[in-house]
């Protein structure tokens, strides 16, 4: 069987990478790396790659319709976007998000905004938050607009990100109403009092309607993200959590391995060396070992991050292929 992992955030910026990576023992990784057949990918960010490989990838993304079908809701026949929490703060005088992470929320809690938004904001649709971190807007009318997902945000300036497009100066009007009535909640007044951070802010994005089918990238999707269950969903292919190990991996699957993205996203280096040597421990050492037994006859890996991305294969005839050198991960984005 042919593996295919995903591991986004992978690729930690190029600047740091060589200090961010000094001492960690990567074998496995750097043998990938160096024996594989590599080729360079323009840097894209994870929910657009997931939008490519399944074939829905447009201007403005429906991210919103199609992350919902991955909650196991019904987005039907409405545009919907992701109204996402997040916490803006200060630093060195520009407004930087940190994203629904960090902030912990619990489901009651979501519930409550959500319904304090929903009284406030009618004008602008119907919000629910299935989940704590994802949180939704059924649209009252479509929307015309240029957004960014919350991933490529986390951890940087708000201002050159914020929605553009013919209705932007709508969406901004609601990110600002949206701003007083959550710093005002008596849920961020107890948040703040505690000294935990406050939702004090939404991230809208992915607006549209759900598309009328995706295209199949693989035989099975192991994924924990709403939005590739969901495309996984669309394109009628079936879906599972990922495993604890490679070996219990469905073949010619796909599987997304997301511990390293929020690490990356928030440039959180001990979190992020930590997913690494996990990764090295519990999937790539293990994939090489099969590779090498034939227990599995190939593995792709594509590692993506801001900068970057890259896509290497390798089967069995390469494992032999002692000329070629092991690499590092600064090795190959020099």
């Amino acid at each position: 069987m042919q593996l295919h992992i995903v591991v986004p955030g992978l690729l930690w910026p190029k600047a740091s990478l060589f200090e961010i990576t000094r001492g960690l023992e990567l074998p496995a990784l750097a043998t990938l790396l160096g024996r594989g057949r590599m080729q360079r990918l323009p840097a894209l960010p994870f929910e657009h790659w997931l939008g490519n490989v399944f074939g829905v990838l447009a201007g403005e993304t429906p991210f919103g319709a199609l992350r919902l079908l991955g909650e196991g809701l019904d987005p039907g026949k409405d545009a919907w976007l992701c109204a996402d929490p997040v916490h803006l703060r200060f630093s060195r005088d520009t407004l930087v998000v940190s994203g629904a992470a960090e902030l912990g929320l619990t489901q009651a809690e979501g519930d409550q905004l959500a319904a304090a938004l929903n009284a406030q904001l009618g004008e602008f649709g119907e919000f629910i938050a299935p989940h704590p971190r994802r949180w939704y807007l059924r649209l009252k009318r479509p929307a015309h607009l240029a957004t960014s997902a919350l991933s490529t945000v986390t951890g940087r300036t708000i201002e050159p990100f914020l929605p553009q497009g013919d209705d932007a100066r709508e969406w901004r009007r609601f990110i600002n109403e949206a701003q007083v009535l959550l710093h005002n909640h008596p849920i961020n007044m107890a948040r703040e009092a505690e000294g935990r951070p406050t939702v004090n802010s939404l991230w809208p994005w992915g607006a549209g309607f759900l598309p009328s089918g995706a295209r199949s990238p693989a035989a099975h999707v192991h994924a924990g993200h709403a939005l590739a269950r969901g495309l996984a969903k669309l394109a009628d292919v079936s879906a599972s959590p990922v495993p604890a190990r490679p070996e219990d991996a469905v073949p010619q699957s796909l599987t997304l391995l997301e511990g390293l993205g929020e690490a990356a996203q928030s440039l959180d280096a001990p979190a992020w060396r930590a997913g690494l040597a996990d990764l090295e421990a519990r999937w790539f050492a293990p994939l090489l070992a099969a590779l090498q037994v034939r227990r599995v006859s190939g593995i792709r890996l594509t590692a993506l991050g801001d900068e970057a991305a890259i896509d290497v294969t390798m089967d069995a005839v390469d494992m032999w292929k002692f000329w070629r050198r092991p690499k590092s991960l600064p090795d190959i984005l020099r």
